[in-house]
């Protein structure tokens, strides 16, 4: 009597492990069809490594990254590694409604609603930290990491790396002159640009702006000016966040205004709305609306969304893929160190050794050098 039960278990194992197949080439297949191997060095490294290792065998993971096609180079290697991968796809986070067709249609598990039973979380903005996985979560950003200050459970700051200023710098910079584009809006001398942050992000925008050919003055806190006066395309005029008055003012001689701050609402909260609303170019492209309530969507080019997730493809794979890998590779530091609780920051060794194959075979080499990498 139990020849056929073994039977159906093997059929079903069988079964399983062609379909996994099919996923794993089938998303291999897109990302060398769409890209230069020389775009995503760094995955393609660890899709080899976690394929012979499997380090996440029989492990759920919920992945939150936003759902785009070169989203593909994120969850890849977890998938060859073994993990049963769920894509999380819930209020707040920017998609590709063609990526979520496309993923559903090739056998990828799609979750429209939060809900428990994972073993790992690799977060977004910190909308799955009410979650409780067995093993811990890994944040992709910013403005999410502050939601795991307490946590009982590890949470690796995938942010807290020299390798997210690839992404936030020279990524994002890109990004937001595509996005311009694609709203019919070109970078032009005659501009004056007024920048709020110059953080990762904002230092990023500031340069590429700049040495596009913009003017541009920066809102900033004193503790950040000295930043302001060290970058390879010179220094940016400095604005006091604090100082009321002289913010107003330079909103008031701008053309064109953009919000990098990281922080959900700033702009509401710190200064009067009209100023804003004299015929400028209102910009965001933070993870969250910075502008803030008092700000109609309309108000805002891609209704307060980050400029740059109006295109198909956000920010280039070339600059987001060692930031995908590290956040990886903190998923499985996570499984290595049971102890671990709170905020975990990534190690230079771990860092390191992203970006020597970055400096060795990325297609962005030269650029490492704009933001000291």
């Amino acid at each position: 009597m139990f020849a056929p039960i073994c039977c159906y278990l093997h059929n079903n194992l069988k079964i399983g492990y062609i379909m996994h197949f099919m996923m794993v080439d089938q998303l291999l297949t897109y990302l060398q069809k769409h890209y230069r191997p020389e775009d995503y060095p760094v995955i393609r490294a660890q899709y080899a490594d976690f394929e012979s290792r499997k380090p996440f065998a029989g492990l759920k993971i919920l992945e939150a990254t936003p759902l785009f096609f070169n989203t593909i180079a994120k969850f890849l290697p977890l998938i060859a590694g073994g993990a049963q991968v769920t894509l999380s796809h819930i209020e707040g986070v920017p998609y590709d409604p063609a990526f979520i067709e496309w993923a559903e249609r090739i056998g990828l598990q799609v979750a429209r609603q939060k809900g428990e039973g994972y073993d790992l979380v690799s977060d977004c903005i910190g909308l799955h930290s009410d979650l409780h996985p067995r093993y811990g979560f890994a944040e992709l950003t910013h403005s999410g990491i502050a939601y795991y200050t307490h946590s009982a459970k590890p949470c690796f700051n995938t942010d807290g790396s020299r390798v997210k200023r690839i992404e936030g710098a020279l990524g994002t910079g890109d990004g937001l002159i595509r996005g311009l584009q694609l709203f019919g809006q070109r970078v032009e001398p005659s501009q004056r640009w007024l920048l709020f942050g110059f953080g990762k992000i904002g230092s990023g925008v500031g340069i590429k702006l700049k040495a596009t050919g913009a003017q541009v003055e920066v809102v900033e806190s004193r503790s950040m000016r000295d930043r302001l006066q060290q970058t390879p395309v010179g220094a940016f005029p400095f604005i006091d966040m604090t100082d009321r008055e002289a913010v107003v003012a330079a909103v008031q001689r701008a053309t064109h205004i953009v919000t990098a701050t990281s922080v959900a609402g700033v702009i509401s909260r710190s200064y009067p709305v009209e100023p804003f609303l004299q015929g400028q170019v209102l910009v965001n492209i933070g993870a969250e609306d910075e502008y803030g309530e008092k700000f109609p969507e309309s108000a805002v080019l891609n209704r307060k969304v980050a400029i740059n997730f109006a295109l198909e493809e956000p920010t280039h794979l070339r600059y987001i893929e060692t930031t995908f890998a590290l956040q990886n590779a903190g998923l499985e530091w996570i499984l290595h160190h049971p102890e671990a609780h709170g905020i975990v920051t990534p190690s230079e060794t771990m860092q390191e050794q992203l970006l020597d194959i970055v400096r060795r075979e990325g297609a962005i080499a030269d650029e490492l050098q704009l933001i000291g990498l």
